[in-house]
């Protein structure tokens, strides 16, 4: 659906050895369908461990039937 907070942290060089960690930050149900939108901040790391490039991107998930909100952990 889109991205926020895109950020360019710190340059990347040649032979850095880079890995992305994700975090979903927020679920929102759908009211009248089966599924959710979902934030999910994502960030990517060098060697040293410093942070190089974040962003979170918002995008649409479906719901497993019958689970309620609290079982599936989304806030509303």
């Amino acid at each position: 659906m889109g991205v926020n907070e895109l950020r360019w942290l710190a340059p990347v060089r040649p032979g850095d050895v880079l890995h992305l960690e994700g975090e979903i930050t927020e679920l929102i149900p759908s009211k009248t369908r089966p599924q959710g939108i979902v934030w999910i901040k994502w960030t990517m790391f060098n060697q040293r461990g410093e942070a190089v490039y974040s962003f979170t991107p918002i995008g649409i998930v479906p719901r497993k039937p019958g689970i309620s909100d609290q079982e599936s952990g989304i806030r509303k």
